[in-house]
């Protein structure tokens, strides 16, 4: 059955370590999983992966022994429920502004009475059918994850109040569109007034017992990503596997060319 372990590594005091899939490359998936890394992003909002594709990755991520979660396109109900009966143990949910945003995507990922999602039996989640359902639905309402990405400068006037939403546990802290919607385009968590921000926003995370995450982009180095953590993110993703690949490939061209030819 699709294991919905992420809880189980929140739990756990140490910094965890993801990636964000663009290439929806199975492989890549499985390499991340082998290095260690604790969970991966599935993106279905900038990336063209698709449902179909979205079931190969989430194999993948049970063969590697990574959690995989699914950065689903939009808060829509439909959405979120295909992503977790595809095999997701959790979603990431954009642009996430208010806690009836927020309330709204728990819902989605809830059997009833706790939630909205729709019943189905025969779906991956379930192994086709093969985990007697109430057991699944008992094991899915208590593990599935809700992580919304806070990337609006609504969202952060909203924190204190998204923080109250009991059933979410960690909560992304979007730079790139954070920092356009607050004046600073470009920028990242180490320009002032944003680090400023980034310490205050962990410490009311912690007083009341929640976790946040923070991406290496645009950066990508691990020095960033100390850094991060020393600004109180415990969860950690170094960036997309596509702007790595790039970032990489430039840089061996630069040095091996560097006039160019």
């Amino acid at each position: 059955m699709v294991d919905l372990n992420f809880r189980r590594r929140l739990a756990k005091d140490r910094v965890l370590l993801g990636m964000q899939c663009f290439t929806g490359s199975a492989g890549i998936v499985e390499i991340l999983g082998y290095a260690g890394y604790d969970w991966v992003s599935l993106d279905m909002e900038h990336a063209p992966s698709d449902f179909a594709a979205i079931e190969h990755l989430t194999r993948a991520a049970n063969c590697a022994g990574i959690t995989p979660l699914v950065r689903v396109a939009d808060n829509v109900p439909l959405l979120i429920m295909k992503a977790l009966d595809a095999g997701a143990a959790g979603v990431i949910v954009p642009h996430v502004s208010s806690r009836s945003d927020l309330e709204q995507a728990v819902a989605a990922t809830l059997y009833p009475p706790r939630g909205i999602r729709g019943a189905c039996s025969a779906t991956r989640a379930t192994g086709y059918g093969a985990e007697p359902w109430k057991a699944y639905v008992t094991r899915a309402n208590d593990g599935v994850v809700v992580v919304p990405l806070v990337e609006e400068k609504a969202a952060i006037d909203a924190f204190d109040d998204l923080l109250q939403v009991e059933e979410v546990p960690v909560y992304w802290i979007g730079i790139t569109d954070l920092a356009q919607s607050l004046g600073y385009p470009g920028a990242d968590f180490q320009q002032p007034e944003l680090a400023s921000l980034a310490k205050s926003l962990n410490q009311r995370a912690a007083d009341a017992g929640k976790l946040l995450m923070a991406t290496v982009s645009p950066r990508l180095t691990v020095d960033y990503a100390k850094y991060l953590v020393s600004v109180g993110f415990r969860l950690i993703s170094f960036g997309a596997d596509l702007g790595l690949f790039s970032r990489t490939v430039n840089e061996i061209a630069t040095r091996l060319r560097p006039s160019g030819n």
